[in-house]
């Protein structure tokens, strides 16, 4: 008897195993206990692969056998004909399935291309399984890379695109082939393999030009590509054609232009094109575009965008150099009778530009009188200085297209000088007639009366007296004639013209309240104000009858307010009869406070009636004292009443000597 580890070392002695299919004759059983003959175990490997229906474990029926796995993997790739191997070789697949994936191998090449990775991923069978099934086809296999066919479905294929060549080529046209045009639905490159295996056995591979697209192969006859070449360049020297885009042009003929540089090169000695960039334009083409511009310019409007014209007919790229272009050849060509100019990006007649300039003129007037307007009424959103704006003539400009050729106007320094002349030409002209008004009041408000006190001094034979009136009369001008005059003035609006604004602010700089100025300086600073306004002075050109018409008003004021004089104003009453009384008898009127009444009074002594006199003295005392009757009151109102008529009688009558001397 043999023990088990002599067993081993008898086996041991056997010859090694020389290749990976050797099969020895006699195997050691994987339990170890003896041996087990190759025609055993081929006996019962056949028997299950044959009457299993399911695929078989490896290492299971390897346990079954008693034998290494090793040896039942070499059993299955020595008999490729009765079982297959699993993808990942761990599964046997039995003679039924083995027949059936040839079945469905044979079916699937005999009617298209195959994918081997798709097979074996979709059936799990190992690749060299797959191998061996290939093996059992009767028809010759085409291995190409990964995919699989047979020669008669080639040859099908190859029939086919052959005769839609042919037709290709009688027909002179493009056919596209798309794989669902042919049996079995072949992928593209499929497809152009075998087209250029075809045009290679006809020996027309000269004759066609093949694209290769992603669904489809497009096939072309050379000569019908070089009469559309030919075609193309003739509607582009014709001016038919606008542009060409030479770098796809090139690509499109590579046996004629191998490179862009080559096309470019052919084109640049055509005298009828232009490159610009990577493009050909025709010439002819652009000169089409000048012809309707002119036409358009003179049928249609006067205003063009030759950008505009061209739209999309020019890639965007080109699109302003070719306008700009067009412009110089429009406006040279242009008859010189109505001459066409440039405003921004448009182009139009001049007619229509100096219409333009007319609208804005008119803008900038009406920006003027609306800027004033707003300083007139005090709006306060108004500047503070009238200024020209840009800004604001735009925006009183129509919007979009109604507007453009104005707006772009403004943007040119000329036309923006010009507007701001025209704006302030229209101000000049508001000032003027605002410097005419404030003349007006300013010589009967301010000067008529300034002037009536200062004749009113001529009256006052007292030399001290005179003089204290003449500072009260001049401190009066400074802190409240004056001021006041100016406010009202500027209240109504009159003061809003630059060279009003300067004199009246240099005028209150000069008389502030501030400063003690005597009767000569005020007089002398409103001489240089009015010379400065233009405003006649009454001083040194006086005019009597202005004077007489401004003493009596101020006159009848002082009987106005007489009239509105409370009880207790007895003093005040008192005065205002005193200056009536002195205005009556002298020239001007005599600007006093009640202090300077008495004195005042002692100057009418032998210039009134004895009893007027003493009526005066009377009621002095009793304004002093506050014992005045209702009938001293009336009585001095009616005395004040008297006078005043009286100057106003004696003015008429001047009136009318002056005129009759006139007439005579």
């Amino acid at each position: 008897m043999f023990t088990e580890s002599d067993v081993k070392s008898i086996f041991a002695l056997f010859p090694p195993q020389t290749s990976a299919d050797f099969i020895p004759q006699l195997a050691l059983a994987s339990s170890g206990h003896g041996f087990v003959t190759l025609q055993f175990v081929q006996a019962q490997f056949r028997s299950r692969v044959v009457k299993d229906t399911e695929r078989i474990s490896l290492s299971a029926l390897a346990s079954d056998l008693d034998i290494d796995p090793n040896l039942v993997h070499q059993l299955v790739r020595n008999h490729p004909k009765l079982c297959l191997l699993s993808a990942d070789q761990k599964n046997i697949i039995t003679i039924d399935e083995r027949d059936a994936l040839r079945e469905k191998l044979i079916n699937l090449l005999s009617s298209g291309v195959q994918s081997k990775h798709d097979f074996v991923t979709q059936n799990n069978i190992w690749p060299k399984s797959l191998d061996a099934l290939l093996a059992d086809q009767d028809d010759e296999i085409l291995n190409i890379d990964d995919f699989l066919c047979t020669n008669t479905y080639e040859n099908t294929i190859c029939t086919d695109i052959t005769n839609k060549v042919k037709q290709a080529l009688e027909g002179m046209q493009t056919i596209s082939i798309f794989p669902g045009d042919l049996p079995g639905t072949p992928p593209v490159w499929f497809i152009l393999r075998t087209l250029e295996k075809a045009l290679e056995k006809e020996a027309i591979t000269s004759q066609i030009n093949i694209t290769q697209h992603e669904t489809s192969i497009s096939c072309t006859p050379k000569q019908l590509l070089e009469s559309r070449r030919t075609a193309t360049i003739s509607n582009l020297t014709s001016g038919t054609l606008a542009y060409l885009d030479l770098t796809k042009f090139a690509a499109s003929s590579p046996e004629q232009f191998p490179t862009y540089e080559v096309a470019t090169s052919h084109f640049q000695r055509l005298a009828e094109i232009e490159i610009i960039d990577t493009f050909a334009v025709s010439k002819p083409w652009i000169s089409s575009i000048e012809q309707d511009c002119i036409r358009i310019l003179e049928q249609e409007g006067c205003t063009l965008d030759v950008a505009e014209v061209i739209g999309s007919r020019l890639p965007s790229s080109i699109v302003d150099r070719v306008a700009t272009r067009a412009k110089d050849s429009i406006i040279s060509a242009y008859p010189a009778q109505e001459k066409i100019v440039r405003v921004g990006h448009l182009i139009l007649t001049e007619t229509r530009r100096n219409g333009a300039l007319d609208e804005l003129a008119a803008c900038a007037k009406t920006d003027a009188s609306a800027q004033w307007e707003d300083n007139l009424t005090n709006n306060p959103t108004a500047p503070e200085d009238l200024k020209y704006s840009r800004a604001r003539i735009q925006a009183l400009l129509p919007p979009a297209n109604a507007g453009l050729v104005q707006r772009l106007l403004t943007t040119e320094k000329a036309v923006e000088k010009s507007l701001e002349a025209h704006f302030w030409t229209a101000i000049s002209a508001l000032e003027e007639q605002n410097e005419e008004v404030f003349a007006t009041y300013w010589h009967d408000r301010l000067l008529a009366r300034f002037t009536t006190y200062t004749t009113g001094l001529s009256g006052i034979s007292d030399a001290k007296l005179a003089a204290q009136l003449a500072d009260l009369l001049a401190s009066h001008a400074q802190t409240e004639l004056i001021p006041d005059t100016v406010s009202r003035a500027r209240a109504q609006g009159m003061v809003l013209s630059r060279k009003t604004r300067k004199n009246v602010a240099r005028l209150e700089s000069i008389l502030d309240p501030a400063k003690k100025i005597d009767l000569a300086g005020v007089s002398a600073a409103l001489d240089k104000f009015s010379s400065k306004q233009n405003i006649s002075t009454l001083s040194t050109s006086p005019d009597s009858a202005v004077l007489a018409s401004a003493k009596q008003t101020m006159m009848n004021d002082m009987l106005r307010r007489l009239h509105k004089q409370k009880q207790s104003d007895g003093p005040v009453l008192f005065l205002t009869l005193v200056i009536v009384l002195f205005a009556r008898r002298n020239e001007g009127v005599v600007y006093a406070t009640g202090k300077f009444a008495p004195k005042l009074l002692k100057l009418l002594k032998g210039r009134v009636g004895e009893s007027e006199y003493e009526r005066l003295e009377a009621w002095k005392e009793g304004a002093k004292t506050g014992k005045l009757t209702a009938e001293d009151r009336r009585g001095m109102l009616g005395m004040a009443e008297q006078e005043a008529e009286t100057e106003a009688e004696t003015e008429t009558k001047a009136e009318s000597i002056d005129e009759a001397e006139v007439g005579n």
